[in-house]
């Protein structure tokens, strides 16, 4: 009866939802105004859901800093919002990665906080908002909410994204999973907002019974305002020519994909001589690197990366006046420092709406921030602070799919023991091909007998399945990618003599 309650309350946001749409120009309106007033936003924000939740790590820390709500507001008033995250850090106010995750407890000095996921969770969406998987990070996915007003301050960046690209008119799809996979529903939820429903919605997986029912009832909805949502249509890896005749009878269309995904369009679109030219891709999930993105660009495709992350939601995107790798940094909704000593990036939610709460949180990305002035729509709202060079050390990307490096190394390690290996006999090489495409290579001591690579490969898919729902998902992909290869090589040490489990771009 609960459960029912609180969907009938999620649904009855739904149409409210709707009924007030964004233009560019309200849009444009409120990023201004959220980037003018960012430190009163953090200001609310701690008050509201960290210095009146005692349940908080961060109220635990803040308190251990001795750091009263009186404090911070003198110190943001005097020193700005980053120089306060600046000095909360250097005082032991932060969250690393494995803290977060509540793999660890948070030890600063005497101070022990033995953390649960949930204890980061935005206590004013209880009840009435809708969940979401992290997609495999952690053995046992992170829960996160959403609810109607976050989609909505989403929806002015990402409206703001297509009209600097000059993309609102053109015919749009996505390929995206569908449920239980969360990316796909986000990125149409967001889109439902400034009245843009993508033409096609290819899905990597198979659509479920609930994601059907669900995907009905949207369907209805959106036709009380004469839009027209298509339903997941199940689009494997190895159909990518799908996507691309859809692109060569559409263009100049849109098409937003993960950055492996959007590779392998352009393969299939190459392969087949299709025209896909004057066209834009908004890729993210993974990053873009340079490979990728001159892959893509020699079909005459536009290619601009996306920054985004369940836990946050939009974090980034790239306009036409910058580098490959440079994103503006949404700061009417974050703000982010650099981990002390560290590429390390720590972030701050500026929004009562989020489903998960920063203070200086480490989300396991790395790169570099920058500020420097911009004359695009972003930047004439204000937002000026661009992420460089992004890329995380602490997971594996693939396919848009993201597993945390403990998780596969804890699978590998116990699967190499089983045949007599030991905990140095392996370790796990990231390989790109020149056109983008990344996969994982399990290097395993020649040593160790009696290992096939299908049996092997398969059985790490497997046990990576059985962790839950959202490593069902990664494996899954990585299964129709072939992502995951074995190789009978020595592990490789580095100058210092020293063995890391994992070595990028081999």
């Amino acid at each position: 009866m609960i459960r029912l309650r609180q969907q009938l309350r999620i649904g009855a946001g739904f149409l409210p939802y709707l009924k007030y749409y964004l233009t560019p120009e309200s849009a444009f309106d409120q990023l201004r105004r959220r980037v003018e007033n960012r430190e009163q936003r953090f200001l609310d924000v701690t008050k509201a859901l960290i210095y009146s939740n005692k349940n908080s790590p961060y109220h635990q820390l803040l308190h251990n800093a001795g750091c009263s709500l009186e404090d911070l507001e003198k110190s943001v008033g005097t020193h700005g919002l980053e120089r306060t995250l600046e000095n909360l850090r250097d005082a032991g106010v932060y969250v690393t990665v494995d803290e977060f995750k509540s793999k660890i407890p948070i030890r600063r000095g005497k101070l022990t906080i033995l953390s649960a996921p949930s204890d980061f969770d935005n206590t004013f969406l209880m009840g009435r908002s809708m969940n979401a998987l992290t997609s495999g990070s952690t053995a046992r996915a992170t829960r996160v909410m959403y609810d109607w007003n976050f989609f909505a301050e989403e929806a002015a960046n990402e409206l703001l994204l297509h009209a600097i690209h000059g993309v609102m008119e053109m015919p749009e799809a996505f390929w995206y999973p569908g449920f239980p996979s969360i990316s796909g529903v986000h990125n149409l939820l967001v889109h439902l907002k400034f009245r843009k429903p993508p033409q096609k919605w290819y899905s990597h997986l198979k659509a479920s019974m609930s994601s059907r029912s669900f995907m009905t009832a949207l369907f209805l909805s959106c036709k009380l305002f004469g839009l027209t949502v298509p339903f997941p249509e199940t689009t494997e890896l190895q159909d990518a020519n799908r996507i691309a005749v859809w692109m060569s009878q559409k263009r100049p269309c849109c098409l937003k994909a993960f950055a492996s995904s959007a590779v392998r369009v352009v393969q299939s679109a190459k392969k087949n001589g299709l025209d896909i030219s004057k066209s834009v891709i908004f890729a993210g999930g993974e990053q873009l690197t340079l490979n990728r993105k001159e892959f893509i660009e020699s079909a005459g495709v536009r290619v601009y990366p996306r920054y985004v992350a369940t836990e946050t939601g939009l974090v980034a995107a790239a306009c036409n006046e910058g580098t490959s790798d440079s994103m503006h940094l949404y700061t009417d909704r974050l703000a982010a420092i650099q981990k002390k000593d560290s590429d390390k990036i720590l972030f701050t939610t500026l929004s009562c709406n989020t489903g998960k709460v920063l203070l200086n949180t480490e989300l396991g990305d790395a790169g570099r921030i920058r500020s420097r002035p911009c004359t695009c729509l972003f930047g004439k709202a204000g937002m000026n602070t661009f992420f460089e060079e992004i890329q995380n050390q602490d997971k594996l990307t693939i396919e848009g799919m993201t597993v945390l490096g403990s998780t596969m190394d804890a699978i590998v390690s116990k699967l190499v023991a089983e045949h007599g290996g030991g905990p140095d006999d392996y370790q796990f090489w990231e390989s790109e091909s020149e056109n983008g495409v990344v996969k994982i290579l399990i290097a395993v001591s020649p040593d160790i007998p009696n290992l096939n690579e299908s049996t092997f490969c398969n059985e790490v898919l497997s046990r990576l399945r059985s962790e839950g729902v959202a490593t069902n998902i990664a494996s899954e992909v990585w299964k129709q990618a072939e992502s995951l290869q074995l190789i009978r090589s020595q592990p490789k040490v580095s100058p210092g003599f020293k063995h890391f489990s994992f070595i990028k771009k081999s």
